[in-house]
């Protein structure tokens, strides 16, 4: 069974490696593969954005474990999450939203059984004592009720949504930035209308391209991504730098007349 590993752990320390060497220490044949460990630091957020724009194209089955953790050790609870074809294995603290609001159909367990732990259990690093050792039981074919018992209150934030403010103008938002500096936006092709623009930090960006080099060098530009969102990019440049963008950011896209 397929076990991804989506993180912002980072490769400098050793903390990836343990919680590899644990999954293998009791499934030696777990196929173990790296979503990221380059999520920014405690950004549950883009975890959630990652993880929704990656996990349907794995195998079914496939068991994440999802862990950006700025709770770890505190009174936030470890859960399961069982959908149809997939298992989700992180905090609650709302890094699998995004994932619920694409499946219809799941099942939430709060990790409470301790003999699927790894002890001593660290306050620091449930990854590697709770999370890896829950994964690689599963795995194993350990069903997800036996880890603890199904819950209903777990965490979960809403998915920032494209708002209609005018008849011609809809509030969007950045969700999300990637390495190239692509700003990543909340809208959709059935959110564009057949010719708009888009106004963000004193800026106007009309143009929409089929692929980056389409653009000229510097040029920003909006392109629909991989994820299924539009985008906002400069070709060889960075739009983030551009325009001195956060996550989190609104802008406004205009319908043309």
């Amino acid at each position: 069974m397929v076990i991804a590993l989506l993180t912002d752990f980072g490769t400098k320390d050793y903390f990836v490696g343990a919680a590899k060497g644990i999954i293998l220490s009791i499934n030696e044949n777990a196929q173990i593969i790296d979503i990221t460990h380059e999520i920014p630091p405690q950004e549950i957020k883009s975890a959630s954005f990652t993880l929704r724009a990656c996990y349907k194209d794995f195998p079914k089955k496939t068991v994440f474990v999802a862990v950006v953790d700025p709770g770890v050790g505190s009174e936030r609870r470890a859960i399961l999450a069982e959908t149809e074809d997939y298992y989700f294995i992180a905090p609650d603290n709302g890094l699998l939203s995004f994932v619920f609001n694409e499946e219809k159909n799941f099942f939430i367990f709060e990790l409470t059984n301790e003999k699927f732990f790894k002890y001593p259990i660290s306050r620091t690093f449930h990854g590697r004592d709770i999370f890896a050792p829950a994964a690689a039981h599963l795995s194993n074919g350990t069903k997800p009720n036996e880890f603890g018992k199904e819950i209903k209150d777990f965490v979960r934030f809403e998915e920032s949504q494209p708002r209609k403010v005018s008849k011609k103008e809809t509030e969007a938002e950045i969700i999300y930035v990637d390495r190239f500096g692509n700003l990543i936006t909340n809208l959709t092709q059935k959110d564009l209308p057949e010719s708009f623009t888009i106004e963000i930090n004193g800026k106007k960006i009309s143009k929409l391209q089929n692929f980056f080099a389409e653009a000229e060098k510097n040029e920003l530009f909006m392109i629909l991504g991989s994820a299924g969102f539009l985008e906002i990019a400069s070709f060889q440049d960075s739009a983030i730098n551009l325009l001195n963008i956060k996550v989190g950011q609104k802008f406004i896209l205009k319908e043309n007349s």
